[in-house]
């Protein structure tokens, strides 16, 4: 990296910082929702898990089925979207050095 381009990355250096911050508060507030959402999805899973074989079967069961399936996948992508703010976070203060 030339001594040109090191002064622009300086120039940033307020904003990267400001946006790294941004980003590690988006971070927790996904984890946080998160949270919520897998203790639904386990709930629903339970709920599924104690039905008698013929309801889980029927339209109810398959709906309750469904839901958590649904719950859990929301889960995953947040799981992504967590590990993405943090690959930025760790890109921002690499470019920083």
């Amino acid at each position: 990296m030339n001594k040109a381009t090191r002064k622009t990355l300086a120039d940033f250096t307020v904003q990267i910082e400001a946006i790294r911050d941004q980003l590690a508060d988006i971070q927790g507030q996904i984890e946080s929702i998160k949270g919520q959402v897998e203790t639904v999805s386990e709930e629903e899973r339970e709920k599924f898990d104690n039905m008698p074989e013929g309801l889980q079967e029927g339209d109810r069961g398959q709906a309750i089925q469904e839901a958590a399936d649904t719950l859990e996948s929301a889960v995953s992508d947040m799981d992504d979207a967590i590990n993405g703010v943090e690959n930025a976070i760790a890109n921002i203060e690499m470019a920083m050095q």
